[in-house]
């Protein structure tokens, strides 16, 4: 192994490339040739012929009764909140820790998001502080499955039943996960996922709704097809839809990729039992652990906290020490309500604020483990480093090895830009 650190100037640890995402074979060819012969591309009639074909297969696969394919997973949370009847001055719980997605859906229908804080553990929405967060106001509850950890189903579910308060499952990292053998999705009133391309099965874009509520599926239905009603639904009132349907050119990507997300998922779970081993021996490194209750596990994001005192360095410093030694490694999303995509001084996120009676000089966020856990402590490793075989996983340790074996020089060094 190399003495000095790459980011002190020695030779990296690794220098071969990870496995390349996405990951496509003569099977997607097939699919587009399929589509283009077909001069039938586009997401009407809907659903057009691949969307159904699409829809059928990932609903089986998923456990779900229905499921209604969508541009984008941002869409989809969109369409699942409106279907649901959420609207002005109405509020809507969402964890600190996601993609500006999951509160933007929200104010998309003119709705208040609430801040909840996540759980030390896994980085998912913490119950206690939902329950806290409950107001007359509170008309869904959306928890999101984060990295390779799924949200504590059976507590929010309880707290679900006992207010009468929808879940809408942001499933956009975990297609294909189960809890308690069944899959993510199904435990709310609705789920929603992204096949956007870093995605663990992906288009490039897309996105699906699924639910086994029959008034849930007609509604999401029209709110994808412009607010067309199909012969035979029997949802009361109109509804004001958008043209929010998948092409045919993505259901049949999405067809072929469904079909060796299996595989791909036992791979990285296997591959990830072996990181977290390597890593939880480690002094300062604590890999999330795998919650006995996800009984099928599906990984967008490896995520690992560092402890910086334990350690001997920040995480940032950690972090960038890895990057040189040719290990992709990133620091998680940052706290929602301090994202720049996701603006709190814009005009629609301070216009729903006053629609649920809260002026922006009243609005108070405390989520103190999500800034923590951002800030100081988590690290992760995209999913596609875990296709590959034992080597590479092997090599990720060692890096890691390296560079807390290394820390005080780590941390005394004067970085151009130190962290």
């Amino acid at each position: 192994m190399p003495s000095t650190l790459a980011i002190l100037g020695g030779l990296p640890l690794r220098t071969r490339p990870f496995s390349t995402w996405p990951v496509f074979d003569a099977r997607e060819r097939e699919q587009l040739d399929d589509v283009l012969t077909s001069s039938n591309w586009g997401g009407f009639p809907s659903p057009n012929r691949k969307a159904a074909e699409f829809a059928a297969a990932f609903a089986a696969y998923q456990g779900a009764r229905f499921a209604i394919p969508t541009t984008s997973g941002t869409s989809a949370l969109e369409v699942a909140l409106k279907a649901l009847g959420i609207g002005a001055g109405d509020e809507v719980i969402v964890p600190a820790l996601t993609f500006a997605a999951t509160p933007y859906a929200t104010v998309a229908c003119m709705a208040r998001p609430i801040f909840a804080d996540v759980s030390a553990t896994n980085a998912c929405i913490d119950p206690d502080s939902v329950k806290r967060l409950i107001t007359r106001r509170t008309k869904a509850i959306i928890p999101v499955h984060y990295g390779a950890s799924l949200a504590d189903l059976d507590a929010l579910a309880e707290i679900s039943r006992a207010h009468s308060i929808p879940l809408v499952e942001d499933c956009a990292h975990v297609p294909g996960a189960r809890w308690r053998e069944r899959g993510v999705g199904t435990h709310g009133a609705l789920g929603c996922f992204s096949f956007q391309s870093t995605k663990p099965m992906t288009a490039g874009e897309g996105g699906m709704i699924t639910t086994d509520d029959p008034d849930l599926e007609q509604r999401c239905q029209s709110l994808i097809n412009c607010g067309r009603r199909r012969p035979g639904d029997t949802f009361e009132g109109p509804l004001m839809g958008a043209n929010y349907r998948m092409t045919e050119w993505q259901c049949g990507i999405l067809l072929a990729q469904l079909a060796r997300l299996p595989e791909q998922i036992e791979c990285k779970s296997r591959t990830a039992a072996r990181l977290r081993e390597g890593l939880g021996a480690i002094k300062g490194i604590t890999p999330i652990a795998r919650d006995p209750r996800i009984t099928r596990e599906v990984i967008y994001a490896f995520v690992f906290l560092v402890d910086e005192s334990a350690l001997g360095v920040s995480r940032n410093r950690f972090v960038r020490a890895m990057r040189a030694e040719g290990i992709p490694c990133g620091v998680g999303n940052d706290p929602v309500y301090r994202s720049a995509l996701f603006p709190r001084e814009s005009p629609a996120y301070l216009k729903a604020c006053d629609l649920a009676g809260a002026g922006a000089d009243r609005i108070t966020i405390d989520c103190p483990v999500a800034e923590r856990l951002f800030e100081h402590a988590m690290a992760a490793i995209p999913h596609e480093c875990l296709l590959g075989d034992d080597r590479d996983v092997d090599d990720i340790v060692a890096a890691a090895v390296k560079v807390a074996s290394r820390a005080a020089e780590l941390a005394a060094a004067n970085l151009e830009k130190s962290g």
